[in-house]
């Protein structure tokens, strides 16, 4: 028989392993219900706010003709120098000439650079501005030509110009940065793109200009657009359009960049004038080059389904709507007819990003002349507007908005004005020239157009580049 004390021995062992396991998973049960206590380190971090750098302007410089001699036809020389009008809210505007291309007679027939430096702890740069005109009235150049001074960029589109018989077209490239730069020309036409080797790799020198005429590259094309890419610095493009037609002038425009690839793309300020006559005047082989038109690319490798309307400014009669479906990579021109003189806002709504710019003409009693209408991005609350000094200049104001907006323009020497600008409307109002501070233009699309008998010119308003957001940096 067993002893009684080992059994109890026994018992007593296994009664405790038991108790033994029931209290570990108990305390295994309770470790992982129970939170641990933790313990985090943050990174450290600084966030650093770009300091605004100092504000510059390029205005692109005097109108070029080509050299008449077959031996240096491609050369473009600068004939007489624009007057300009630019100014800043705070500061003085530093002027430099950049080196020409051609050879002038003078330094003011060369593009200029404005600089306006930002003061030591400022938070935001200074509004300034810059614009420029220029008539024409030799016997192979007449017209007037007025264009705003823009900042310089990477990547633009210019949308117009024309290397059709009778036509000449130049790109201007000014380089105002004080590195290299290295461009890239895209030229796409009513064909799809432009086989042009000698569009790549142009080198546009520091603090200098490069005239680049058209035809050498894109010959016999009716509706070209060109891409503008650079690498190294930066440059303003510009492009300078002649017409003459048999040896009478037909006008002339210097056009800039228009707004960058976009499903919406509005046109403000679209002037029509003498239309009557103009249409009057159509025939040959030239029909239809003088009237009203829009002309649209598609960068992209979808086709567009486009639709443009054109709404009458206060004072004008209503305006029209179009449809056009446009093949991806092919230049499109979608003409306005149906419109009577006036002031238009065009708006060109796309399935697809497009870019865009339109096309009127004047007659004169013995002149004729033509615009290019770019579109434009939305201004800010307050900005500046330089009118430099040309024929009957308006200040045009178009309102996508669904609410009516209230604007000041307010002269350096004047009483402010004030004009209303209805919801999904627009409004003009006639300026002299000089400088001006626009007040309750948030999200309003500006431009300024000008008018004589059989002369007339055009250019948009565009907010300045975006700042450099804040960086966080994190130290190793």
């Amino acid at each position: 028989m067993a002893d009684k004390r080992g059994i109890a021995r026994v018992s007593m062992r296994v009664v405790g392993g038991v108790i033994g396991l029931g209290v570990a998973g108990i305390a295994i049960a309770g470790a992982s219900l129970l939170p641990l206590p933790s313990f985090q380190v943050a990174a450290p971090v600084s966030t650093v706010k770009p300091v605004p750098a100092d504000q510059q302007r390029v205005c692109p410089g005097p109108l070029l003709a080509l050299a008449a001699d077959a031996g240096a036809a491609t050369t473009a020389s600068p004939f007489g120098a624009p007057t300009s009008t630019y100014g800043a809210d705070g500061g003085s505007v530093d002027t430099r000439s950049l080196k020409a291309d051609a050879d002038g007679s003078s330094r003011a027939e060369a593009p200029q650079v404005l600089t306006v430096a930002t003061p030591q702890g400022a938070s935001t740069p200074p509004l300034v501005a810059g614009a420029q005109s220029q008539s024409a009235t030799t016997d192979d150049l007449a017209g007037l030509a007025a264009s705003a001074c823009g900042e310089a960029s990477a990547d633009s589109w210019l949308v117009g110009g024309s290397t059709a018989l009778g036509q000449t077209s130049l790109v201007m490239l000014s380089n105002p940065t004080s590195v290299q730069a290295t461009v890239n020309l895209s030229i796409f036409a009513e064909t799809g793109q432009v086989d042009a080797p000698g569009a790549a790799g142009i080198v546009v020198p520091a603090g200098a200009q490069k005239v680049v005429p058209l035809a050498g590259l894109a010959p016999s094309v009716a509706a070209p657009v060109v891409h503008v890419q650079s690498t190294g610095g930066q440059v303003l493009a510009s492009l300078q359009q002649s017409f003459e037609q048999g040896i009478d002038p037909r006008g002339v425009e210097l056009s800039g960049a228009t707004g960058s690839p976009s499903r919406v793309q509005v046109i403000s300020g679209m002037t029509i004038a003498n239309l009557a006559t103009i249409e009057g005047a159509q025939s040959g082989e030239g029909y239809g080059a003088d009237l009203p038109a829009v002309r649209v690319f598609v960068p992209g490798d979808q086709d567009a389904d486009i639709t443009v309307g054109a709404v009458g400014e206060n004072g004008t009669a209503a305006g029209n709507s179009y449809a056009q479906t446009v093949k991806a990579g092919v230049v499109a021109e979608i003409p306005l007819d149906h419109l009577k003189d006036g002031n238009y806002t065009v708006t060109v709504r796309s399935s697809v990003p497009v870019v865009a710019a339109a096309r009127t003409s004047v007659a004169g009693a013995k002149t004729h002349d033509f615009t290019w209408f770019a579109s434009s991005q939305p201004m800010g609350e307050t900005f500046l507007a330089a009118i430099p000094s040309a024929p009957t200049p308006m200040v045009h104001f178009a309102n996508p908005g669904e609410k009516d907006q209230k604007v000041t323009i307010e002269g350096r020497n004047g009483k402010p004005a004030t004009l209303t600008i209805p919801a999904e409307g627009a409004a003009n109002v006639k300026v002299g020239a000089g400088m001006y501070t626009v007040t309750g233009g948030d999200g309003l699309y500006v431009s300024v157009s000008f008018s004589a008998d059989g002369a007339a010119s055009s250019f948009a308003l565009n907010p300045p580049g975006p700042l450099a957001a804040p960086i966080e940096v994190y130290p190793r």
